[in-house]
């Protein structure tokens, strides 16, 4: 188990750090702490889960933000910007990540809604705020995914999983800013834009740790890129399938005969490709063993007798 943890890390490039990744997973730690918290305050609170007012906002804000942020932070590794660029584009993240759970968390907490709430001038001003923060995170994302698709210091199997999350990490941007556009999570009668906005945010992380457990497996890296494509394939085609759904005016399970053959097939993909990933994780060859300490001239042979 110490091997294998030790060689997640060494092909993730978990450690080092730099200096303001550093700042970013501690406040990405920080989030994800929050919205522990309010999950807790969820359960004994109790409430309802949906609607405009609910604990569910610093719950899955927290989280998500939290989550997003250490991605981010991390996909640096590979860029390797200047120590100088390095803060100014994960500095505004972060900061940026943190106001926007604060404001939701403190409307939240003053019992009002925390969007598209504009009943008061302070609430007026408080959904601005948030809505600059947000386009604040979405400018450090162009410019990362930008950068990151002209300079990536990856092998070719976890740089196409990089690229794609942070590519349909955009796409869930522009799908949050419909929401704005829209008023409101839902389009037409009953299409749920935060379905397609939430698949599209976080398969930065899921394509990754594909990825990640391809490079430690018993696998080359032509199969690698293929098992990738593959779950990247199937994740886009789960994300149509929502999106259908919520363009449709839809509910998320009201599936039609198109959705469901796209999210049928998307699920098939993806499962393959963890199959496929986890197959070959078992087929990595064991650790050496443990040799005795060196001679003078070198490690001890053992002699023929």
């Amino acid at each position: 188990m110490k091997s294998l943890v030790a060689d997640i890390s060494r092909a993730g490039r978990f450690t080092p750090v730099e200096s303001y990744q550093r700042f970013a997973y501690w406040c990405a730690a920080l989030l994800v702490l929050s919205g522990i918290f309010h999950l807790g305050v969820y359960v004994v609170d109790g409430g309802t889960w949906d609607g405009p007012l609910s604990w569910r906002k610093p719950i899955v804000f927290g989280l998500s933000f939290g989550i997003t942020l250490a991605t981010v932070a991390w996909v640096m590794t590979f860029i390797k910007p200047r120590r100088r660029w390095g803060w100014v584009l994960i500095g505004v993240f972060s900061v940026a990540s943190v106001l926007e759970v604060a404001l939701i968390t403190m409307q939240t907490w003053r019992g009002v809604p925390s969007h598209f709430n504009e009943d008061t001038a302070f609430d007026g001003m408080v959904f601005s705020a948030m809505g600059m923060l947000v386009g604040m995170v979405a400018l450090v994302t162009v410019a990362i995914a930008v950068w990151a698709l002209f300079s990536l210091d990856a092998p070719p199997s976890l740089a196409l999983a990089i690229r794609a999350g942070l590519v349909l990490m955009l796409v869930s941007q522009v799908v949050g800013v419909q929401m704005i556009v829209e008023g409101g999570n839902t389009f037409g009668a009953d299409g749920a834009l935060k379905v397609p906005h939430a698949f599209t945010l976080h398969v930065a992380q899921v394509l990754p740790a594909l990825a990640i457990l391809l490079l430690i497996s018993a696998s080359s890296e032509l199969r690698r890129i293929r098992v990738v494509s593959m779950a990247a394939v199937g994740y886009g085609l789960v994300i149509i399938s929502t999106a259908l759904q919520a363009y449709a005016g839809r509910a998320p399970l009201d599936l039609d005969l198109t959705s469901s053959a796209l999210a049928a097939v998307g699920l098939v993909l993806m499962a393959a490709s963890a199959l496929l990933a986890l197959r070959g994780l078992a087929g990595r060859p064991d650790p050496p063993a443990t040799l005795p300490p060196p001679g003078p001239m070198g490690p001890a042979v053992p002699q023929t007798p």
